[in-house]
């Protein structure tokens, strides 16, 4: 999901004006972080009124600085220089603890903290799995081009929950409770080894006994969360939505619920997007008794179902419902909606009426008629493992 903590960043930074700078060349700025002066590469996008810049290093990490931060900033000839993923990894070793280790694929820089045979198993369902069933579903299936990802797409994973909660702790602030999460400031995704209890006593296992724990039903459930977290980040590095752009939660999160669904019969627990994932369908109909008339106009147009703890539940539930219904039945519609949200520029806060509008501009002025659809469809859906 996107913890509310990033939610809170982008809401910070829409509250100030600013103007977008012409980008074809790298910029150096001197900063001070948390006591510390600190020079950085990269490219300024974004200049406030006050002084303050939005910020994307050659990492991929997006900062914002306000103006008593920055010392300096100066125009380079070239432009931004993408870091490479030997140069990545290089950067994630000094950042993370001493044991932690790299392995690379095409597309991700794997940084683990646990045996190289769970990092490879990861890396695959990433890469071999995850990544062309993503390219899949948007190129082949909607028509939909995607661009090539800018930076390196990394994933850390520590050796035990324990080591994993400290360190989510120390970025995300503490109580949060996720076996994965996507960070859409350093555009990374955090995890534990899920395998480590087992693991404890019993040394290094093998890929294939990482298979049996990870596809049994006790798992899926915990890669399908995998599966969740990556997939946001695969949007927001492949052209479908823009990091920090103002599109709406039920979107994100049910894209990335359409493409987290398990299958047992999988030997990795998941194997491509669109299954019915019976948990979410099962609180779907659990609230229907309780759901009111206007709910999807009211999930359209404003985040606030995520940010109450009574309904967070529910609006994750409704928002996978409303995606897969979108998407197999309103197809073009929804191809189109896409590309439309895809556009939408970073910092630009769309109001309520905005949201709806351009919901009702692809599906139809009659929330009403949507809905009812929508029920019949959610009605005639099977649970996947029936």
């Amino acid at each position: 999901m996107l913890n509310s903590r990033h939610i809170n960043l982008i809401t910070l930074l829409m509250l100030v004006t600013f103007g977008v700078l012409p980008s074809s060349s790298a910029d150096e700025v001197i900063v001070d972080i948390e006591g510390q002066q600190r020079v950085l590469i990269g490219e300024i996008l974004i200049e406030a009124q006050n002084g303050g810049i939005y910020f994307v290093e050659s990492s991929g990490k997006i900062w914002l600085f306000q103006a008593d931060q920055i010392r300096s900033k100066s125009r380079l000839e070239n432009p931004t220089p993408v870091l490479t993923k030997k140069q990545i990894g290089i950067k994630l070793l000094e950042e993370l603890p001493s044991d932690f280790r790299i392995y690379e694929t095409q597309h991700y820089v794997i940084a683990y903290q646990t045996s190289l045979t769970y990092a490879k198993w990861v890396a695959s369902l990433y890469e071999s799995r995850l990544y062309r069933a993503f390219e899949s579903f948007w190129v082949r299936k909607k028509k939909v081009a995607l661009d090539d990802p800018k930076f390196p797409l990394v994933a850390i994973i520590f050796d035990s929950r324990s080591n994993y909660q400290a360190y989510m702790d120390r970025e995300l602030g503490p109580g949060q409770q996720m076996v994965a999460y996507y960070n859409i400031q350093n555009n990374r995704v955090t995890m534990f080894d899920l395998t480590s209890e087992y693991a404890r006593d019993k040394g290094e296992l093998s890929e294939r006994r990482i298979e049996q724990i990870l596809g049994s039903p006790g798992a899926v459930s915990m890669v399908a969360t995998m599966i969740h977290e990556a997939t946001h980040q695969l949007i927001f590095n492949r052209g479908i939505q823009s990091r920090f752009s103002d599109s709406p939660l039920w979107l994100h999160e049910g894209l990335a619920m359409y493409f987290e669904a398990p299958n047992l019969k999988s030997k990795r627990g998941w194997q491509r997007p669109g299954l019915v994932f019976d948990e979410r369908l099962l609180l779907f109909r659990q609230r229907l008794a309780n759901r009111q008339p206007q709910t999807i106009e009211n999930l359209v147009s404003s985040n606030q179902f995520f940010e109450d703890p009574n309904q967070s539940l529910g609006a994750y539930a409704e928002s996978w419902a409303l995606v897969h219904f979108l998407v197999n039945r309103r197809s073009k519609e929804f191809t189109a909606y896409m590309k439309f949200m895809g556009k939408k520029k970073p910092l630009v806060e769309d109001s309520s009426d905005q949201r709806l509008s351009e919901f009702k501009q692809f599906f139809g002025e009659s929330i009403e008629e949507l809905e009812n659809d929508f029920l019949k469809y959610i009605s005639r859906l099977r649970y996947s493992q029936q």
